[in-house]
């Protein structure tokens, strides 16, 4: 779907469906006007306001996600891939959160018991919904990446830290059945690894390096993930080793004597020697950002016989280490 047509789709949904709950609905309920329950209501009645006014906030972030993802909110035109930037990396349901406090802020703007009941019973409908319609939905579609996420994000109370992609969930974060057969099947599965220095843990210079990286890495390969930076968090274990890492990335980052094409040549060599799979991945995306076809890459097992290469490309990749 086209990122406009998303954009339509999306606002109008919101519109017809907060419309309708948020706004309609209490107005054909009579609530549509202001009480006074207690004197100097006022207070409580621009802290609901304060509260409507916060409760837009994930819910728009929300539908820039999905416009973002190329889908929408909408459950027929969901995006391709799920979604879990933004707000979704602090609670699971970000709109239905955002749906409650904009009810709660009509509560007391407006000063009425019966709107207080209708926003639980709202939100009920909303939980369930949420719990044995969207949940199943997204298992079948995304499967265990879903289920990693589930345990890792709860459904209704935001983290403190925003959730990374790749990090460990550690301990189920609802009470669905089967949670801790599917752990005990995780730890079965999976070696043991060492988990790297988050943004959240890191200190001020560990974390303006991660920042710095980031926009370097999305500059030359055109995406921008948190798995692309996991070296750098591992090496911030060790402050000494981090610091000689970012010292040596500076210096080779300054080296403009060589042509590029050749730098791109001898990188992705030295990825194939020491089998890193994370270099060969990162080195072929920014190779084709330095002039190297899909074709000479594909080549280069047998650059040799190729005439897809220069001497001097031979040369280069002919260099062996010391």
């Amino acid at each position: 779907m086209r990122k406009s047509t998303a954009a339509v789709v999306s606002v109008a949904w919101g519109v017809a469906l907060g419309g309708t709950f948020a706004c309609l609905l209490p107005y054909l309920l009579g609530e549509w006007h202001f009480h006074r329950p207690v004197p100097y209501w006022a207070v409580a009645q621009a802290a609901g306001g304060l509260l409507i006014c916060a409760g837009l906030v994930p819910i728009a972030g929300s539908f820039l996600e999905f416009i973002r993802a190329d889908g929408t909110p909408v459950p027929v035109a969901s995006p391709p891939r799920l979604v879990v930037n933004g707000f979704y990396r602090y609670v699971r349901n970000p709109i239905y959160v955002g749906f409650l406090a904009i009810m709660t802020g009509e509560v007391l703007l407006f000063g009425s018991p019966a709107l207080l009941e209708y926003a639980a019973a709202a939100w009920c409908i909303g939980a369930a919904a949420a719990r044995f319609y969207e949940e199943p939905t997204l298992v079948r579609k995304f499967g265990a990446e879903y289920r990693d996420y589930r345990r890792a994000v709860r459904a209704w109370i935001p983290r403190l830290h925003p959730w990374t992609p790749g990090e460990p969930a550690g301990p189920p974060a609802n009470d669905e059945a089967g949670g801790r057969s599917e752990i005990a099947s995780d730890r079965r599965n999976h070696m043991a690894r060492i988990k790297g220095v988050s943004s959240a843990q890191a200190g001020l210079q560990v974390k303006i390096a991660y920042h710095f990286t980031r926009r370097s890495i999305a500059k030359l390969t055109g995406r921008e993930t948190e798995q692309m930076i996991e070296p750098l968090q591992m090496y911030a274990h060790v402050p000494v080793l981090f610091n000689g890492y970012a010292k040596l990335e500076q210096a080779t980052a300054k080296l403009h004597r060589l042509d590029k094409r050749l730098h791109a040549l001898a990188e992705l060599k030295a990825a194939t020697l020491t089998h890193c799979e994370y270099c060969i991945d990162m080195g072929s995306a920014i190779s084709r950002q330095w002039g190297l076809t899909d074709e000479e890459i594909l080549a280069l097992p047998s650059y040799q016989a190729s005439p897809l290469f220069s001497e001097l490309d031979k040369l280069v990749l002919d260099t062996q280490p010391a």
